[in-house]
């Protein structure tokens, strides 16, 4: 578009050239100058390529008086790329002292002295010089008119040396500034791994996606890192259920066994009570079974939906253990008794011995107490086997 309206431009010229031309043959016009008693007369024509001539010397005598210093600049500008080439070499080569120096001689007259400052800062951390290294940057800031690149570079150096706490602020400050800065987003990601911050990291790992920074794979290997991170920091049934509630349908399926561990940990035995009696009613589950066992609360309720799970599943292991472990807490001995020897025949382990000791101590039966207390002891007794199908009887 520019260049298309030049061409105009320059034709127009033209044309007003040719116009004119044939006119100021016929009447070329005269200038009368009188300057110390003489006069002076020209043409227009004259006039003009007078005037161009002595524009263009002047123009010649200011490029000859520039001209020395021009060089020089042109000589200490060449050696100052020289010295940045070879303190990037040397960078490369791993000497780091070296690399420094060069790079801070090529900073005095170089074009872009902020290239040359926060590449000798990263030779300055690579000596674990940290102080100078942040001087160099805080150098190259001053002689930069968009402190981004040093910024990103602070931040940078700043992760690498184990201090990604310092880049959180001022990386979420740049992105609030460049959303979609692929740099700032990957130390992004960097610092909120280091920082354990997993709920940041989990809000940022879709546009690092998006920005093609990790692969699918990738992504979807520390969104799982994150949902397990973040269910181990749980300190509250509040915070447990605000991170359950977060997740669709496939994700709670996945980490079902997950938020049962964490709701026993924290307490919330109301919501994982609620939880389970609602997932086994869709699709069985043993490990369900154990951690409604497990649970410290509301017992009658508990044994009343384990002896329908019993009725339903009478010779699965994983129910007549619970139905036993829940009718001692209930002291109903004779009961518990019952249904360990029954899982005795089916899957015996050395908690089923175990049990089966304590109530048989109980009730001051010494010789069989003793006896499963010995097969408990028995690190090669069988473990429980858990039936995934219930016997067709």
């Amino acid at each position: 578009m520019i260049k298309g309206i030049k061409i105009l431009l320059l034709f127009a010229l033209l044309l007003l050239a040719a116009w004119l031309t044939p006119h100021l043959i016929r009447n070329p016009g005269l200038i009368q100058i009188e300057l110390l008693g003489y006069q002076i007369q020209m043409t227009v024509i004259a006039a003009s390529l007078l005037l161009f001539a002595l524009f263009l010397l002047i123009w010649l005598v200011i490029g000859l008086i520039k001209a020395p210093k021009k060089a020089i600049n042109h000589l200490t500008a060449n050696q100052s790329r020289k010295k940045f080439a070879r303190g990037l070499l040397a960078l490369s080569e791993g000497k780091w002292s070296q690399a420094e120096k060069l790079l801070l001689a090529s900073a005095t007259k170089s074009p872009t002295p902020e290239l040359s400052y926060m590449a000798a800062a990263r030779a300055a951390v690579a000596q674990q010089q940290l102080q100078r290294a942040e001087a160099h940057l805080d150098a190259a800031e001053q002689v930069i008119d968009n402190p981004l690149t040093v910024d990103l570079t602070r931040c940078e150096i700043w992760i690498k040396s184990g201090q990604a706490e310092r880049a959180m602020p001022l990386l979420q400050g740049i992105l609030n500034t460049y959303p979609n800065n692929p740099r700032a987003v990957h130390l992004l990601t960097q610092a909120s791994q280091q920082t354990q911050d997993w709920k940041l990291l989990g809000e940022t790992l879709p546009k690092a996606e998006k920005l093609q920074l990790i692969s699918h794979q990738q992504t979807n290997e520390l969104k799982k890192q994150v949902t397990l991170e973040r269910f181990a920091q749980v300190q509250s049934p509040e915070e447990l259920q605000e991170i359950w509630q977060a997740l669709n349908k496939k994700q709670q399926q996945r980490y079902n066994h997950t938020y049962c561990e964490q709701a026993l940990r924290v307490g919330a035995f109301q919501e994982l009570t609620g939880h389970i009696e609602k997932a086994q009613k869709y699709q069985f589950d043993d490990q369900l079974v154990g951690f409604w066992s497990a649970l410290p609360h509301n017992l009658n309720h508990r044994l009343k939906v384990a002896e329908k799970w019993l009725v339903q599943h009478p010779k699965r292991p994983s129910v007549l253990l619970c139905n036993a472990k829940l009718q001692m807490a209930k002291q109903n001995r004779e009961k518990a008794e019952s249904l360990l020897l029954e899982l005795l025949k089916v899957a015996p382990s050395q908690e089923v011995h175990q049990l089966l000791a304590l109530i048989y101590q109980d009730q001051d039966k010494s010789e069989q107490a003793l006896s499963h207390f010995r097969e408990a002891a028995n690190p090669n007794q069988q473990a429980m086997v858990v039936i995934e199908q219930d016997d067709p009887s």
